[in-house]
């Protein structure tokens, strides 16, 4: 095996909010406001609004990913009745694009991505995520340890669609054949699989996912660097 896929959540990181759609800032911005979040009709409001969070569009850099928050915050001000100002939507959308405090990252990610590159592996990312994503890597200090980063918004697609796992192929000049790829979800894993990778789904006990597929399953980095060296 000569190279390694990650997807991002939960794998490398997590929501420090718990939801990956909440602004770390939200609840000093909104206040009392905040006590609608996790309502029955916050939810709906999400749901009817979540479309300006669409990771399958093709996003060119952090200010048009920031103008898509913004819309997203004022259709849920409009559907929730926060009468939020400007400024206030202004806010929420630069923490969502700027405050790497939305994100945690795992505890043994950097010891590992280390170890990994000393062993001559090649490591790639492939996620669906917004442009911000590359920016919060950088300021905690792993985007050079990797070969690749392949994110959704710069393909126009999102996994299991067959055009992300080709494009992390083609940026890492790699064979499907000698990668492994860890990602949380079951959908993503069967694409990489039907791609012609080997796959092992991550069950980090931050963000256990929802469904555990039938293939190989690691709860950290050391358990995955088994299924690495085999």
């Amino acid at each position: 095996m000569k190279h390694l896929i990650l997807d991002c959540g939960g794998v490398l990181v997590y929501p420090r909010r718990g939801d990956w759609c909440l602004p770390f800032g939200i609840a000093d911005i909104l206040g009392e406001r905040a006590r609608d979040i996790h309502t029955a009709r916050y939810l709906l409001a999400h749901r009817q609004s979540v479309q300006w969070l669409d990771e399958a569009r093709l996003m060119k850099d952090v200010e048009e990913e920031r103008g898509y928050r913004r819309e997203y915050i004022r259709a849920m001000d409009e559907r929730m009745d926060w009468h939020m100002t400007p400024d206030e939507i202004q806010r929420l959308a630069d923490d969502f694009t700027d405050n790497i405090q939305r994100y945690g990252f795992f505890d043994d990610i950097k010891p590992w991505l280390k170890t990994w590159k000393g062993r001559g592996l090649s490591l790639g990312i492939l996620s669906d995520a917004m442009p911000s994503i590359k920016v919060f890597m950088g300021k905690y200090g792993i985007m050079d340890d990797f070969d690749a980063v392949v994110i959704s918004t710069e393909v126009g697609a999102v996994k299991p669609d067959p055009r992300m796992y080709a494009a992390i192929l083609d940026a890492l000049g790699a064979e499907a054949g000698d990668c492994l790829f860890a990602d949380d979800k079951p959908e993503n894993l069967e694409g990489a699989v039907a791609a012609g990778m080997r796959a092992v789904q991550m069950a980090r006990a931050e963000t256990l996912p929802a469904t555990l597929w039938d293939g190989p399953v690691a709860r950290d980095f050391a358990e995955l660097d088994a299924f690495v060296r085999a």
